[in-house]
């Protein structure tokens, strides 16, 4: 069965997550949304992916799944998503997902997030070395990429 990882990522997060799998599913095809097309029709097995923003997924990937809306519901459907607020990722795929989907979805998982302001530009960069500084402070840790959910999530797909 074909699988498709479907994702956008803006600071990077998404992207090491949808390599991951991509490592982990054995002849998945991977579609960097910022620079790829992908045709869901050519494929049995689609997960979608991106990072969380003030609560939203991006519009590049909410436009994508609108789009193809009702081919992607033929398939068997994972999503995921990347976000510090970790606890609630399932809140955030039901709140920026059609719900027939998500209902369908095989698999539904957050895998954390990265948070390196050396990594980013502008306002992103602005936001993660005052979220940086404050969770520095409280004595917390920066937030991560959870890569045993990834490997849970990869091996319903195999």
């Amino acid at each position: 069965m074909k699988t498709a990882i479907i994702y956008f990522s803006k600071t990077g997060a998404s992207a090491e997550c949808a390599r991951e799998l991509y490592k982990a599913i054995p002849g998945a095809d991977l579609f960097n949304l910022a620079i790829d097309k992908c045709d869901v029709s050519k494929f049995d097995n689609i997960i979608l992916g991106g990072g969380i923003r003030a609560g939203m997924i991006p519009s590049l990937l909410k436009k994508f799944v609108r789009e193809n809306e009702l081919e992607i519901q033929k398939k068997n459907v994972g999503i995921f998503v990347c976000c510090s607020d970790f606890p609630h990722s399932s809140d955030y795929i039901d709140k920026n997902f059609p719900p027939v989907i998500v209902k369908k979805a095989i698999v539904c998982a957050g895998f954390g997030a990265k948070m390196n302001p050396d990594e980013m530009k502008g306002f992103d960069r602005f936001v993660a070395k005052i979220a940086m500084k404050k969770i520095k402070k409280a004595g917390g840790e920066a937030p991560s990429i959870n890569y045993a959910k990834i490997a849970e999530f990869a091996a319903k797909f195999r």
